[in-house]
């Protein structure tokens, strides 16, 4: 998993809950995690999971919950940190099927070792859509959270109307409101 999630992560975390807090946390997991982590570095997904785990737990949030409100944020992160894949969009929709189509192809190039989830975008009729996430790690919660926030990023009338779990595939039916 790439670092620039953990460094992400740890800085909403950060956000959260007190310095003493994620010391607390890294010092319960112990050798279940390395503790130092860069944008640029590649991680065990285990080592995020543990922390995501620990952190909700602390904080008496489901960690679904607390992964949707995380990949919230995310996105207004990512406009920062990569305004190049916002300029030109006009809409929610059009942003997902970007990040689909060519936003996670850079990635890979970019990071051959890397392996983003694979996202695509069918639009069904003018009033619904199904986006599908694909991923071999169970993020989809942030999936939800990164959507949810695009359409308000863009002032999109759409919802997420529908959750379908499928092993490492969620559909999210979405709905124009």
């Amino acid at each position: 998993m790439r670092g620039l999630m953990f460094t992400e992560y740890l800085d909403y975390a950060a956000s959260l809950v007190s310095d003493d807090v994620i010391d607390a946390i890294f010092n319960d997991l112990g050798d279940e995690v390395t503790g130092a982590y860069t944008a640029v570095g590649n991680y065990s997904f285990n080592e995020f999971a543990a922390i995501h785990v620990k952190l909700a737990e602390y904080m008496g949030v489901a960690p679904d919950e607390l992964a949707r409100r995380f990949g919230y944020l995310l996105l207004s992160r990512f406009k920062e940190i990569f305004p190049a894949y916002f300029e030109g969009v006009e809409s929610g929709l059009d942003f997902l099927e970007k990040v689909g189509a060519h936003i996670h192809g850079e990635v890979r190039k970019l990071y051959p070792d890397s392996s983003p989830p694979n996202i695509t975008l069918h639009r069904i009729d003018e009033r619904s859509c199904e986006l599908v996430y694909r991923s071999h790690r169970p993020l989809a919660a942030v999936a939800q959270g990164l959507t949810e926030a695009c359409f308000d990023e863009f002032d999109d009338p759409y919802k997420i109307a529908k959750i379908l779990p499928n092993g490492n595939q969620t559909t999210f039916i979405l709905e124009r409101i």
